[in-house]
């Protein structure tokens, strides 16, 4: 018994001998970064003020083992050394100073209020828990570990860490694994990009390399060679020889007013080697089309592009039959104009693919998500051709079924929307408002761009969305319109609303105002709510049932009728209630 008892005071002594001996190598080993001494690797905080709580930024790389002072580089950034990371999970940085950032000091939810901070979001539905930057109530973005860029609005977020590049509105901002900074513009020349599947133009001054970002609204099939995640560059230049890996990088996009989705298709571009080539882009262009096969179009060739180099021609094989039979020949397809080519998917049905091209005639795809008039059987009747969403695939709808307002994909103008009322469709240009469809689609119009909202966007209840249209219960085919927090539906005739009270600097509704405190009116009919615009005789609307009346009756008892003059749409609406005795 005795000789146990010693054996296991042995051991005990031995043990924490062991853990006295780890903790000196773990002492030993603990990083410094100021003195450059130990296992440095990640970023530190050093030298903290007891009372401003401030210190000295330090990034440690373990293929230099040298530790540098970060400066003047406003961002977020996560300790990764377990010798540290308790005490200081976090560092966040203005222009100015570093300091810690404790996660119980974080928000948990993205809203308005907390855009541009890290947040810790417990778990829910749209994303698991953990550390995000909070962009907007929308958007939520990782540490990443391979470099994914993104845009953040200056104007909208409520907390602005980094520095808003000179004229332009927006920051590009870099995620990698352990830190979120300004995106290192050096290597950025001036050109179009897409940025998190937008459109953007970047100017650079070549002399001090500032830049300024604005948004586009061009829409079309384009191609772009991605440079980060989130982050490529449009190719405009097809006359050089692309190599394997720069095609290897390469992706094709279908864009409607600034928005993009990536598609499938081809691309053709000139090599030096072997002249005109093609390659097959599924996903990215990385697979040659064989140039040997131009002339095979039937049913294994169908829906592919291959370059004639006898008649020196960029072709596509697709189905021109009917529903009787199907019938299947080369396509030309034409450079210096955009080229829309059918492809019936079998005999017997209405189900179409739609290629569409860029106007040099050196991209051909699928669109997805898309709205064409376009004459489908050549009756001589324009048809409305919808090519589905996240589908390769679009069918004419009936006119009778096809109601309301649609993105039209076939024009570069951002406020081209196409209006159906049941017995025909035509293009009308609208500024300002929301329109609806039989589709259970949203557009808002805002200084002269439509965009189709997507359904993560809209509200349910007009508690936070005043001002806007909702999905009244998340149900997709009832829309109502937000007069503040008054729910009001679309009515099948036309009436007429005042939004009162109306601060021109904080409006929901989607115009922007420059001055005024007046009421701004409102039009509402059954697929759309619009700004009313006056000319100087003003608008004469009836109290009761907030219909137009003729002018003249302006003049009548006072309560009954009231006047409007709305004569500029960045202006709140003047002289107003004039009731009895009105001009």
């Amino acid at each position: 018994m005795i000789y146990k008892n010693i054996s296991i005071i042995f051991f005990f002594i031995i043990g924490i001998q062991l853990q006295l001996i780890d903790a000196q190598v773990q002492t030993q080993n603990k990083c410094n970064p100021k003195k450059n001494t130990g296992d440095c690797l990640g970023y530190y905080l050093y030298d903290i003020n007891n009372i401003s709580g401030e210190g000295t930024l330090y990034e440690c790389k373990n293929n230099t083992k040298i530790c540098d002072v970060i400066t003047n580089t406003p961002g977020y950034f996560k300790v990764t050394d377990a010798n540290y990371s308790v005490q200081i999970p976090y560092i966040q940085c203005n222009d100015r100073a570093c300091k810690k950032l404790a996660i119980e000091d974080m928000n948990n939810s993205c809203d308005k209020n907390t855009s541009g901070e890290l947040v810790n979001i417990q778990s829910n539905n749209s994303n698991p828990e953990g550390v995000y930057l909070c962009i907007n109530y929308l958007n939520l973005i990782r540490f990443s570990e391979n470099t994914s860029i993104y845009l953040l609005d200056s104007t909208t977020i409520a907390h602005n860490l980094f520095s808003t590049p000179k004229n332009s509105r927006y920051i590009p901002i870099a995620a990698n694994i352990n830190s979120i900074t300004p995106m290192n513009s050096t290597n950025i020349d001036t050109g179009t990009y897409l940025i998190n599947n937008k459109l953007y133009s970047i100017k650079v001054n070549d002399s001090n390399k500032e830049f300024t970002i604005d948004k586009l609204i061009s829409s079309g099939i384009k191609a772009f060679h991605v440079e980060y995640v989130g982050f490529a560059r449009l190719i405009d230049d097809f006359s050089i020889d692309f190599s394997k890996e720069y095609l290897s990088k390469t992706l094709l996009y279908i864009c409607q007013n600034g928005r993009c989705t990536s598609t499938s298709g081809f691309l053709k571009y000139k090599s030096k080697i072997s002249g005109t080539k093609v390659v097959i882009c599924m996903g990215y262009c990385i697979s040659e089309q064989d140039p040997n096969s131009w002339n095979k179009c039937d049913s294994i060739g169908k829906n592919k592009a291959f370059y004639n180099h006898s008649k020196s021609t960029f072709e596509i094989c697709v189905n021109a039959g009917d529903n009787s039979s199907d019938r299947f020949e080369f396509k030309k397809i034409k450079a210096d104009t955009i080229n829309y080519i059918l492809s019936l998917r079998s005999s017997g049905k209405t189900e179409y693919e739609l290629f569409v091209s860029d106007k040099g005639g050196n991209i051909i795809g699928l669109t997805t998500g898309s709205n064409y008039l376009i004459d489908v059987d050549g009756d001589g009747v324009v048809d409305m051709l919808t090519c589905l969403q996240n589908s390769n695939f679009c069918v004419v709808k009936p006119l009778s079924l096809t109601t309301g307002y649609f993105i039209n994909s076939d024009s570069n103008n951002g406020n081209d929307l196409i209006y159906c009322n049941g017995n025909s469709c035509e293009v009308q240009t609208e500024n300002h408002g929301y329109f609806i469809n039989s589709n259970g689609e949203i557009i808002r119009c805002h200084a002269s761009v439509c965009e189709l909202l997507e359904r993560i966007e809209v509200g349910s209840t007009c508690v936070s969305h005043p001002n806007e249209v909702i999905y009244y219960n998340n149900n997709y085919n009832s829309f109502q319109y937000c007069n503040g927090n008054t729910e009001i539906d679309f009515p099948d005739e036309e009436f007429y609303i005042a939004l009162n009270g109306i601060d021109s600097q904080s409006l929901d509704y989607p115009v922007t105002l420059n001055s005024g405190t007046e009421p701004v009116l409102l039009k509402i009919d059954q697929y759309s709510v619009k700004q009313v615009i006056t000319d100087s005789n003003g608008i004469c609307i009836n109290n009761k049932d907030h219909k137009k009346v003729n002018i003249t009756n302006c003049k009548k008892p006072s309560g009954t009728y009231s006047k409007y003059h709305c004569t500029h749409e960045n202006q709140t609406c003047t002289d107003i209630l004039e009731r009895s005795g009105g001009k």
